[in-house]
This record gives structure tokens, sequence and C-alpha cells, in this order.
């Protein structure tokens, strides 16, 4: 879970790197191959996406109000 400003930009940067490893994964990977490795990749993806879904849903009060 996401608590602050610095975890969020952690979260985004991580999700830049995951996009990129499966950019440049795509380019090299049969599509069986590409779509085995890919999984857990866009599964964590998701994941991080909704962590700062939920981060940025409310506002700094109520975070620090928890």
């Amino acid at each position: 879970m996401i608590s602050n400003d610095e975890q969020l930009k952690t979260a985004q940067e991580s999700i830049k790197n995951l996009e990129f490893i499966l950019e440049r994964a795509r380019k090299v990977h049969s599509p069986s191959e590409y779509r085995a490795m890919a999984e857990p990749i866009l599964l964590e993806l998701q994941d991080r996406e909704n962590e700062i879904f939920q981060y940025l849903s409310v506002t700094e009060s109520e975070i620090v109000g928890s």
C-alpha cells in the first residue's frame, strides 16, 4: 500500500521499468514465449496501478488520519 509521495514515485518508476521490459520482450520472444513470460509481469503492473489509483483517490489528510 502506498502511503506517501515518495512511495508513489517509486511505484511509478517500477511501472515504467516493467513496461520497458515488456516492450523489449515483445520484439525478441516468440508469441507463446512472450505470453508465458508476460503474464506475471502484467499482473504485477495491474497491482501497482491499482495501488497508485487507491493512493490518488484520497486526499492527503485522509492518508495522514488513517
